[in-house]
Parts: C-alpha cells; structure tokens; sequence
C-alpha cells in the first residue's frame, strides 16, 4: 500500500493553530488540509509532545546539541498521512514538506522509512539528493547485505544488495534503481535488469525470505528485491 506518514515536532501546542502560510492554518479540529502548490489532499493527526524524540533524529543523523534540545523542546506533533501514486505526487509532496518546514516545524520523520531529519538537514538533503526519493529512504545494514527501507509507500519491494566492494558504492545501486523503478516505471519483477551507468547493469532477484516478521515495521508486504551485478 503506496501510503506515507509524515510526523512534524511543532512549537506551538496541540490545540494552537499552526500556519503553514498566511491562508493555510492548521487548527485543533482540522481533518484534512491541502498545501497550496501540491494537489494531495492530507489527512491531519494532532497529537501531543512525545518526550525524547530527539533520540529517534539522532539515529539518522548528526544533530547538534542546539537541534536536539530544540526538537526535544516540541509542544506537539503535526501528523499529515497521504499516498503517493505518481512522480508528480512525490515531487509535490517534498514541496509541501519544505513549505511545512518554513512555517516553523522543527523537522520531519517519515514513519514508513524511519527518515528522520531536522529542518536544515531535510533542505540540504533535499537539494543536494541526486534522486527526489532519497530523502524518502533509509538503509539498514546486515552482516554482508545492505538493505533499503520505506519502498513500499511507492508501492515497490525494497532492494538489497551484497556490501561486497566492486568498486562501487552500494548505496548508490540502491538509490538509482529506486528512482528507475518509481520515477521512470522500470518493472520491479523479478528478472528485469536495470542499467545504473557507470556503476553496471543490475539484475532484480525475488528474495524468498525477509529478515523481517510480519508485524515489523520494516516488514514490507511488496517483498524483497536482489540485486545482483551482471
């Protein structure tokens, strides 16, 4: 299932109207709100402080001391849930991000992926991203395997593939078959073979097992893809 959600650390409270511009505002009763540029509607969830949630930021990342006693300084949580069906959706959807970030959120932590980043990070990752999905991934290493994590909001398998070095950066495969499979519709069967330029042609492999359960948060219910260098 192709859906996301995004949780802002807000500084205002719970029950305060947040504004995301001057004639978008987030009141206490809000269900659903639309950000002006992006045509998702969002479902809205208000919810109050969640202490040491810096702790879950700096798992992703490094934050200063300044941004973790921010972050932990939050007087609410702004959750916006929505799905992703199209390029133009994720494109659209980082941008309400952005605008949602300028309005004062602290940062965001996408809850499929379990991203976290501060406001500045996500701008910077943002801009810097060779893909528009990348600030949308994680990874979670294994003994020899490295795996993707938050694929199934695009409605696709994650992808995994051996840390053994060739040469290449792994993470990198990673990311340019994401962006092939969701941005430019390549299939995610098994067999399909994607070329990754100057890192190789890469071929898709059904994993017949998850290192995850099903009830994990990180199970993802479209399977597991191998990459496999050709």
């Amino acid at each position: 299932m192709n859906s996301f959600v995004l949780a802002f650390p807000l500084t205002v409270a719970q029950d305060e109207p947040f504004a995301v511009t001057p004639n978008v505002v987030v009141e206490k009763g809000t269900a659903s709100l639309m950000v002006p540029g992006c045509t998702l509607s969002f479902k809205v969830v208000r919810k109050e402080a969640t202490p040491g949630l810096s702790e879950i930021f700096k798992e992703h990342q490094d934050i200063s001391a300044e941004e973790a006693t921010a972050i932990d300084s939050h007087k609410s949580l702004l959750f916006l849930l929505g799905s992703l069906k199209s390029p133009a959706d994720l494109t659209m959807v980082n941008a309400a991000i952005l605008k949602v970030l300028s309005a004062g959120a602290l940062g965001v932590y996408m809850q499929q992926s379990g991203a976290a980043w501060t406001a500045e990070a996500f701008r910077e990752e943002l801009g810097d991203a060779q893909f528009p999905m990348d600030p949308w991934m994680n990874y979670l290493e294994g003994p020899d395997v490295l795996y993707t994590l938050g694929l199934e909001t695009f409605a696709l398998p994650d992808l995994c593939i051996s840390k053994a070095s060739d040469g290449t950066d792994p993470r990198e495969v990673l990311s340019v078959v994401a962006d092939s499979l969701f941005m430019e519709g390549v299939s995610s069967k098994s067999g399909t073979e994607v070329d990754c330029g100057e890192c190789g042609i890469y071929a898709l492999r059904q994993e017949t097992k998850s290192p995850f359960a099903k009830d994990d948060p990180e199970y993802n219910r479209q399977g597991i893809m191998r990459l496999l260098k050709r």
